[in-house]
Formats: C-alpha cells, structure tokens, sequence
C-alpha cells in the first residue's frame, strides 16, 4: 500500500535510498514523456502552423485568381449592348440647304438626306448590294434592261404605300433638265418605265456592268410633289422640311442653333414604320457646322456624341484620348494631286513623270499617323482589274532632276527652274475642308526639292465646283475621287469627260484608255473586264494623268458610352448609317443570348 508523500520521513533511510532513486527514475520518465508529449507537441504545432498558413497564402492565391478569371470571363462573354431609347447627337461639317436627295450636295446635307430616306439598294456590313426598298433585282442576259421590283410592305411615313409610280417619279425629275440636279448627266440617256404596281424596269443605250451601284439612292413621294413644277423642285419647302419620308429617322425640325458661326440643327424622330425595322433610338439630332474648327469645341462641350470625319490637325484638340473612341474607316475613294495635261507645263509627259518620281507617299501617310492607306493607281487593292504589280515608282529625287532636265527645265544657281526664262511656277489648288491643306503642303514641300515654285491656292468647298473645276483653273488640283465598290471610273479618266461639266479633272486623253474603259464598263464576262481593266491600269501609271497620294478614311470619334458603327471600309461616309437600326446614346454590358 502506498503511503502519503507528506509521511516519507517517517520511513527509515535504506529504503528512503531506494525512494530516492525511484523518484528520479519517474523524474526521467516524466521528463522523457514531458518532451514526448508536451514539447514535441508543441514544436510540431508550429510545424503545423507553418503549413496550415502556407496552404491559406495559397487558398487566398487561388481564390484571387478565380475572380480575376471570372472577371475576364465576364468580358469576354459579354459586350456592350445598345440600350433602348434616347437622342443620338451627331456633329457634321457643311451646309444645310436641302435634304433632299436629288440636290444634296455636302456633308451635312447627305448625312441629313439618308438619315430620312430609304434607298432602294443599300451596301450591307459587307459591302454587298441589299435591297432596302427593293425586293429584287435582275438583268437580262444584253445587260441594258434591269427590272426592279419593290417591297410590299414598305411605306411614306404618313402612312401610304411606296409603289413604282413614286420611282418613276423620281427618275422623270432626274431626268428633266429644269431639275437641275446634279445626277442628270447620270440619267438622262436612261429610259425608266412601270410595269406594275411594284415594279419598274431601266432601259440602258448599252450595256452598263456596274448599273446596279446606281441604284443606291432615295426616291420621293409622288403624291406629296406631283403638282411641283421640276423648274421650282429645287426651291421648294420640302427640301428643307421633308415631313413625308421613309428612311429610319422622321423630320421633326430645322433651326439655327447659332446664326453667328453658321451652326443649324436637325431633329429627327425614330420612324417606327421604317421598312428595314423600327431603331433602338427615339430620335437623332445632327449638328451642322460650316466651319470645321468649330467641331471639336461641341464634342468637348459635349454638345455632340459623335464627329463625322474629323481633321488631323484637329484630333488634338479633343482632349484626353481615354474619353472618346476613334474609328478610321477606309472609303471606296482615292485622293489624287491631278495634273491638268493640257496646261502648258504638263504637256510634256517628262514633266509629270518628274512630279510622280518627286512624291514620297509615306511622307504623306505620316501627316495622318498612318490612320490612312496608301494609293498606288487609279483602282483600290480588292476590285476588278487592280494591279499589285504595277504602281507608282517610289521617291527619287535624282531621277526627277533628270527628268526635268531632259525636259528642258533647267536649274538655276539658287536651284529653281526655268525654261527660256520661264520659271516653273505651277498652280496648286486644294479645298479648306478636312486635311487637304495639309497633304497640299506636303506635296508642294517635296516638289520644291526639284526646284518647282508654287503659287497656291486653298479654297471653300462649296466654290471649287464653280470657280476651281467647271473652269479648270488649275495646273494642279489635290481633291478626292468616289472610285466606288465597283470600279467603274469612266466619269474620271475617258476623254469624252475633259469638259465644263465632266469630272476627268486632269482633262486627260488617251485612245488606248478610252477604248480599254469603254470595253470594261459594257462586258458582262467578269474576265474580259478584269483584262481591260488591267491594260487601263498599265497605261494610267505610265502616263501620269495623276499622281495618287492616298486612300481616305472617315475619321469618327465618339463619346465612350454610345453605340454606333463597327470599323470597316465604307463606300460612301453616309454608309456609316448601314446599322443606325442599332445605334445607342448609351451602351450596357450584357451577356449575348443565344
């Protein structure tokens, strides 16, 4: 029996001895198991600390990662959205003083004018021919009668029923030389006819390949202006308050926002009856401004949302870049320094060569941070009859010298050139809109490095038409060309153009090329057209009616939070409205649906 421990002395000393020695023997066994189980314990619960806090740093890792996943996940399964309803406000460059599509003429005026009329055939997103008011639309197998047959469904916005009466209408005005419009040229050679209700049929003096671009374009309402006489068409109030319609958008008004600085707005009102279906906006303001200068200051104030082809110099001045997006479309278009080859200077074809051999395109590419194409000839990369391996020869400054050295422009000690005491000064010619003066500049920098003087000239784009091309008063005009999605460019480069009221601008003639566009314009064959084109190409470098400088685009910024176009080429500015159905004052983030 074990005694208390508080009776130990009482035991006699030999087996206090054995005690002692039993007490430190549990003294070592208490120890050993203290260590075993106390102290080993412990250092392994910091062991175990230590990975119990490593597994937390990398739970807390993986948890981190799998939001920032679902976070990219989110955005990339989701997209900005336009949101129903609200006003669409649009700064655009020009005049206005029609809207109606048979006079409109500036920027303004045609934004305005499609904005409120249907075509009958449209350019999808890509750039494929549609029918808009159209149903249908076919040849015969000559390629000079073309029948076109109408919607059913599509309707004036007062509420009556589009027919072929209001086509035929429309193309008799046209057609009609008190019109005055500037698509007569155009028509007036074309025999138009219904042939039901529905249904009109074209009559061409030839076969015409490409007749189907020109039916991109609006029609009128019969039986708003059948009592308008063509003489009084142009003045009458309509154009400026066209009330019946059919595009996406209805007339609401037109007022002047600031008499001072030539600032009109238009308002307009979704068209729940539009043929294509009604728009997600529920109205559309354009800004007009005939001074571009003032463009930059609106969207700043946010008076606008959006700038239609905006300027380089002015892309600057719209302040911080993360505020606003940029969209650089390119156009079915081509910007040209033409060289008018009966002046007395570019008769000789060793002049011109010169010029072109003097031109560094890439200089020129640069004024617009490389946000434009290079140009090479008289036809855009993609179209019928373009030519990859023939294009303009690349900067040469010596050659140039020896041109015009051959051509008998010699230089003077201070470098400039003359022939029989006749410097060579040359009229350069430019518009004041958009980056024209710049790109002129430009040129005439690099032409003086052969020693060609300047005596130069920017003016108002509403005047060039009458004071600068019916004239031809130019030696050198820089301005921009509608080549189209189908390049037919007869208006531009054929002989029977180089007068008053034709658009061969360089007055450029040339039996080969004559020939070679008058075969390609009338052949259905797509290989025989590709062929004569081809030929046309080859001969227009060789001559040098013009020099290409480069492919525009339409520069449009917007406010971060609207929906509007997606970048792609366009084949006209106004073509930016091929999806106005889906454009939004304001986006949401929202998953697709399926």
């Amino acid at each position: 029996m074990k005694q208390p421990i508080d009776q130990l002395e009482e035991i006699p000393a030999k087996p206090r001895r054995s005690l002692r020695g039993r007490l430190r023997r549990i003294e070592r066994i208490s120890l050993r198991h203290a260590h075993k189980f106390i102290v080993r314990r412990f250092v392994n619960l910091r062991e175990v600390r230590r990975h119990a806090l490593g597994w937390l740093l990398l739970l807390g890792i993986l948890s981190g990662v799998t939001m920032w996943q679902s976070g990219v996940s989110s955005q990339a399964y989701t997209a900005p959205v336009a949101s129903e309803g609200g006003v669409y406000t649009e700064g655009v460059f020009g005049a206005i003083d029609t809207m109606n599509p048979l006079f409109a003429t500036t920027p303004a005026e045609r934004s305005a004018s499609r904005l409120l009329f249907a075509n009958l055939l449209t350019y999808d997103e890509k750039n494929d021919l549609v029918g808009e008011l159209a149903q249908s639309w076919e040849a015969d197998s000559t390629g000079k009668v073309y029948t076109l047959r109408l919607k059913d469904n599509a309707k004036w916005q007062d509420g009556v029923q589009i027919t072929a009466d209001d086509a035929l209408f429309t193309f008799n005005l046209i057609k009609n030389a008190d019109t005055r419009s500037p698509l007569y040229a155009s028509w007036r050679n074309i025999g138009v006819e219904k042939v039901d209700k529905l249904t009109i049929k074209f009559t061409l003096p030839v076969s015409y390949a490409a007749f189907t671009s020109s039916l991109v374009m609006g029609i009128l309402p019969h039986h708003v202006l059948k009592d308008v006489h063509p003489s009084q068409m142009r003045t009458d109030g309509y154009n400026r308050a066209p009330k019946v319609a059919n595009g996406a958008f209805q007339f609401q008004d037109l007022t002047s926002v600031d008499i001072d600085r030539n600032h009109y707005l238009v308002r307009m009102t979704a068209n729940p009856s539009f043929v294509m279906g009604k728009p997600k906006l529920t109205g559309f303001q354009l800004h007009a401004y005939k001074d571009s200068e003032d463009m930059p200051q609106a969207f700043a104030s946010q008076e606008v949302a959006g700038l239609n082809n905006i300027g380089i110099n002015q892309i600057g001045s719209l302040g911080n870049a993360q505020n606003y997006t940029r969209i650089d479309a390119p156009l079915y278009n081509g910007v040209y320094a033409f060289l008018r080859t009966d002046a007395p200077y570019f008769s000789d074809a060793r002049v011109r060569q010169a010029l072109q051999s003097a031109t560094n395109q890439d200089s020129i590419l640069k004024l617009f941070g490389n946000h434009v194409e290079a140009l090479e000839g008289p036809l855009l990369p993609g179209q019928i009859g373009y030519r990859a391996d023939v294009k303009q020869p690349d900067q040469n400054i010596e050659k140039a010298k020896q041109m015009l050295d051959a051509a008998g422009w010699m230089a003077r000690p201070d470098g400039k050139r003359e022939k029989n005491g006749e410097p060579l000064k040359i009229r350069v010619v430019t518009v004041n809109s958009g980056n024209y003066p710049a790109v002129a500049e430009e040129v005439m920098r690099q032409w003086g490095q052969i020693g060609v003087e300047f005596d130069s000239l920017v003016v108002k784009a509403e005047d060039v038409q009458q004071n600068i091309i019916i004239p031809r008063a130019y030696d050198v005009l820089i301005y921009e060309i509608a080549i189209g999605r189908d390049p037919d460019v007869f208006a531009y480069w054929h002989s029977s153009q180089a007068n008053t009221v034709g658009l061969n601008l360089s007055n450029y003639k040339s039996p080969k090329v004559d020939d070679e566009l008058d075969s390609a314009r009338t052949r259905l064959d797509t290989t025989l057209r590709e062929a004569k084109y081809r030929l046309f190409v080859q001969q227009w470098v060789n001559e040098v009616p013009a020099i290409a400088l480069y492919r525009p685009a339409l520069t449009y910024v917007q406010n971060k939070n609207v929906v509007t176009f997606k970048p792609r080429p366009l084949v006209d500015s106004t073509d930016r409205y091929y999806n106005v159905r889906a454009w939004a004052a304001e986006n949401e983030q929202r998953r697709p649906t399926r």
